[in-house]
């Protein structure tokens, strides 16, 4: 299929039909009875990465000490980043400028 080149493909079909997931950089950790939710644990992370994270000041929080904090990456994955793609559907009809 189309989407079998996808990272959330991979990772919802690991062990069906032939397909897996890089085992060195995803590692199962839980899978429920019936399969319905699988828990992948990312390995081989820089300590860079992790110290970024670590890091108070690298939090975007809505006030200082809030328990929520929007999500933010490090800086060693902008260039993964940059290459994303909108997911955002040929038909959609919400943005405007159709015919």
């Amino acid at each position: 299929p189309m989407m079998a080149r996808s990272l959330l493909y991979r990772l919802v079909m690991h062990g069906n039909n032939g397909v897996k997931v890089n085992q060195s950089l995803f590692k199962e950790v839980h899978t429920t009875q019936h399969g319905l939710m699988r828990v992948f644990q990312v390995i081989n992370v820089s300590q860079e990465s992790k110290d970024w994270v670590k890091d108070p000041k690298n939090r975007v929080c809505d006030a200082p000490g809030s328990w929520y904090c929007v999500g933010q990456y490090p800086p060693a994955l902008d260039k993964l980043i940059a290459k994303r793609k909108s997911f955002a559907q040929l038909e959609d009809f919400n943005k405007g400028g159709g015919d």
